[in-house]
């Protein structure tokens, strides 16, 4: 004779538990997602003043920075070795670097030059600029002595000339005060500071001064 085994319904309790363990398992599913997709942290350039200079350009132009590609990205270039790019998984630029680039070395200079009208390239205004200054950045991290590390081509150019009153490839390098990304990001700023300085002392020996004092 056949023997039939019903199988045994779980209870009622059972099956609550069970839903209740699902549902827990979902909600911590939610928070280990959550931690795992949490954001950098940003980080943004800082205006260093320098040595004020009272003649100057009266209106100056600071065209939009050009950045190595490799740079031209949201997360911060931390350091570059043995033909290596380290990209931070934690920090980012608050904002496009190159915008952000050109918008402190016009700070820069505004405070060194007090007496000139520093504008960023594209910015609405009706006044033509009497000095142009250009910067192509093709480094701007950390070596791997832990240094901060600028190289910049500064170009200074009268009105349009097509030839530069100043052109020159500068190599800055500044010790962090640690070994942080935020000390990283100050030693960057004061970088731009002494470019800002070097552009300033030149922009105050262009032949357009020459010829305004002496009329």
């Amino acid at each position: 004779m056949t023997k039939l085994y019903l199988s045994k319904q779980p209870s009622r309790r059972q099956l609550l538990q069970l839903a209740m363990g699902v549902a827990g398992m979902g909600v911590m599913g939610t928070v280990l997602t959550a931690c795992s997709n949490a954001g950098p942290t940003y980080y943004t350039l800082t205006s260093i003043p320098g040595k004020v200079y009272l003649q100057s350009p009266t209106v100056i132009e600071v065209r939009s920075p050009s950045l190595a590609g490799f740079l031209d990205k949201d997360r911060i270039v931390s350091e570059i070795s043995n033909n290596q790019l380290t990209i931070s998984a934690a920090a980012a630029w608050g904002e496009n670097l190159a915008t952000m680039m050109g918008r402190v070395i016009m700070l820069d200079l505004a405070q060194r030059l007090p007496n000139s009208r520093v504008f960023l390239q594209n910015q609405a205004t009706q006044t033509t600029p009497q000095a142009y200054v250009e910067i192509d950045v093709s480094r701007f991290n950390q070596d791997v002595a832990g240094k901060a590390v600028v190289t910049a081509d500064l170009v200074i150019r009268a009105r349009e000339d097509r030839s530069a009153r100043f052109s020159r490839l500068l190599t800055l390098e500044k010790e962090p005060a640690n070994s942080s990304i935020q000390a990283l990001v100050v030693a960057l700023s004061q970088i731009l500071g002494e470019i800002a300085d070097i552009a300033a002392a030149n922009l105050t020996n262009l032949p357009i001064l020459s010829s305004a004092l002496s009329k």
